[in-house]
């Protein structure tokens, strides 16, 4: 949770900066799902109609992404060794 917790606080300057990787939510999802293997654990409200996922695989990748209104996914941050904490598990079937 401190993950999220720090990823939340860092939100409105992430949403302001134009360096961010973007695309169109559909593409990037396909990115974190087929070729990563990764499944949603969490989601997020985050200011101005945004909101974040994160996602993580049996392997230990994870995504942190920022959806914005207009449609383009942005990833935020993404790496391996993911040890999840209170229960957060990557789920097995619906990756989405």
């Amino acid at each position: 949770m401190r993950l999220l917790s720090a990823a939340f606080a860092l939100l409105p300057a992430a949403l302001s900066a134009q360096t961010l990787p973007c695309a169109p939510r559909e593409r990037v999802l396909a990115f974190v799902i087929d070729q990563r293997g990764e499944t949603r654990l969490a989601t997020g409200d985050a200011a101005r109609g945004a909101s974040v996922e994160l996602y993580a695989s049996d392997s230990g990748s994870w995504t942190l992404l920022l959806n914005l209104p207009d449609g383009r996914a942005c990833l935020l941050a993404n790496g391996e060794n993911f040890t999840a904490t209170g229960g957060l598990q990557p789920a097995r079937g619906n990756p989405a």
